[in-house]
């Protein structure tokens, strides 16, 4: 198949360009954009994000379909997610790129609750514009995220606390789906969890088999 891009398509900046994809090319690749709102659970847009659930205030729960290639190790001190190397990273050098894809407009900032497996809120909440699913994000949408679990991915909820037995286990997601504790100066994989406004535009893809273990 042969793709003709009128120049007015391509804009360029420095070294990278970008091409604005029209209904004609759209059609051509087999996109389908759609409104976020009337995408389904389950489904996967824009090539890598799985829609996770449409809260009534107008936003959507999405996380990345794949693990990342960046490898991150929890935390420097503790495993307190307020402190940790992860939420720098993902709040910073993987927000801008979400907001490249969807507008910076369109990431709405969430709260993230960091109470701890055994009952301790030491970290509190902390709000975020991407984070890491917590333990009870994991059970609520565990059956949406199916199989897709390739290797382990951290988790945000604390095994303890300081006030606790101690301040160095993090819960994390195992190949198999069975979520363990591991010691914050590990290194692991993340899937960036956000939230978008329902109202943006989206290319719509296929949905996630039900593949409940």
């Amino acid at each position: 198949m042969q793709i003709t891009v009128n120049e007015t398509d391509i804009k360029t900046d420095g070294s990278k360009f970008s091409i604005h994809i029209n209904s004609d090319l759209e059609k051509a690749l087999g996109l389908n954009k759609v409104v976020l709102s009337s995408v389904k659970p389950g489904t996967v847009i824009n090539n890598g994000f799985i829609v996770l659930e449409h809260y009534e205030n107008g936003t959507t729960a999405m996380i990345r379909k794949d693990l990342m290639e960046d490898i991150i190790k929890f935390g420097e001190d503790n495993n307190n997610w307020c402190e940790s190397n992860i939420r720098k990273y993902l709040n910073g050098v993987y927000r801008k790129k979400l907001e490249d894809e969807f507008g910076k407009e369109n990431i709405v900032e969430h709260t993230t609750d960091l109470l701890s497996m055994d009952g301790l809120n030491d970290y509190g909440r902390s709000r975020d514009k991407v984070s890491l699913l917590t333990i009870d994000q994991y059970r609520k949408y565990r059956k949406v995220l199916g199989k897709n679990m390739e290797d382990w991915w951290w988790l945000a909820t604390p095994g303890s606390t300081t006030s606790g037995w101690s301040s160095s286990c993090v819960q994390y997601v195992c190949d198999d789906g069975r979520v363990v504790c591991c010691g914050y100066c590990y290194w692991g994989s993340m899937r960036p969890f956000f939230v978008l406004k329902s109202s943006v535009f989206v290319f719509s893809a296929t949905k996630q088999k039900d593949t409940d273990r």
